[in-house]
């Protein structure tokens, strides 16, 4: 029985050492060899979710990289931003896009949520730290081990292959034809939408997004959160008394550039939330001249979100 008992143990022991080796080694590896490279003439980062990811035309906006990327909560985003940040030191300013579906609950979905969590998850496991993992195994822990294992999977192809390079590969700008758009008689039949739960916010998205802020600034970066046009009919807006509290209550300390209200045409929106390439394109030349004529300089929110298109 006691042979028994120390051939068990030992091989339960054994069995968490190599566990512990398939899981760590490669995502230590990966950690320490990864490449986050963008051009060296980009000093504006753009990041979010959808909603900037088919926003910005980064082509038409001076100097930027646009790095949003859809159904990314800012969980996410903050790997990122600290690995983007960490390895191109040219990077002097930030936008991250704050509008009003960021602060709702589905955010924690898109956080901890199996479908969510299982696609996120092995992207950027090896540059999260400890506490991060935490946060994930506490929300879904019946889930989680099934992400670690596809991270595990994911990293050791990625080290096997030496493929460390993720440039590329973490979001862009999104072009939608313009081919799919709102018709004009549809926004006249159309009526305010109403959301169920429009009080309720994710709090751990909006703690992550503190996180963002707080290590750009650490960074000495200037950071700006951004909202990029979204139609008056987009069910979102419901929760905007929300949403404004929430930004005052948590980000006073951030100039908030908000072009809501820029005003486009139905057929430049490709849905109520999201801008198609026309619509892109008028609002990206927009933005490049606002910073052109020094929209991202220190001054005041309001002047900053004064909306001129002549």
């Amino acid at each position: 029985m006691h042979r028994f008992l120390i051939k068990t143990l030992s091989f339960t022991l054994i069995s968490c050492l190599l566990i512990a080796v398939v899981v760590l080694v490669p995502g230590l590896v990966i950690n320490k060899f990864s490449k986050f490279r963008i051009n060296k003439n980009n000093t504006i980062a753009i990041f979010g979710h959808s909603h900037s990811e088919c926003a910005y035309n980064d082509s038409l906006i001076s100097q930027s990289i646009n790095l949003s990327h859809s159904a990314e909560s800012y969980f996410y985003t903050f790997q990122k931003v600290k690995m983007y940040l960490s390895q191109n030191p040219q990077i002097s300013t930030v936008l991250v896009e704050f509008s009003n579906n960021q602060i709702a609950t589905k955010m924690d979905d898109w956080t901890w949520g199996y479908t969510y969590m299982s696609n996120m998850f092995p992207q950027y496991a090896s540059f999260m730290d400890v506490s991060d993992w935490e946060v994930l195994a506490r929300h879904n822990s019946k889930y989680f081990m099934n992400c670690v294992g596809i991270a595990a999977r994911t990293n050791l192809g990625r080290t096997f292959s030496f493929n460390y390079d993720f440039t590329g590969k973490t979001g862009g700008y999104l072009k939608i034809d313009t081919d799919k758009h709102i018709r004009a008689s549809d926004v006249a039949n159309m009526k305010p939408q109403t959301m169920a739960g429009k009080d309720s916010i994710s709090t751990v998205n909006i703690q992550y997004l503190r996180k963002i802020v707080d290590y750009c600034k650490s960074k000495h970066k200037n950071i700006f959160l951004i909202r990029s046009p979204q139609h008056p009919l987009y069910e979102y807006l419901d929760n905007e008394a929300t949403f404004s509290s929430v930004r005052k209550q948590n980000f006073s300390d951030v100039e908030f550039l908000d072009f809501n209200n820029f005003p486009l045409n139905p057929d430049e929106f490709a849905d109520l939330g999201h801008l198609n390439f026309k619509g892109a394109s008028r609002y990206s030349a927009y933005i490049n001249q606002r910073i052109l004529n020094g929209m991202l300089k220190t001054g005041s929110t309001a002047s900053l979100n004064k909306i001129d298109t002549k």
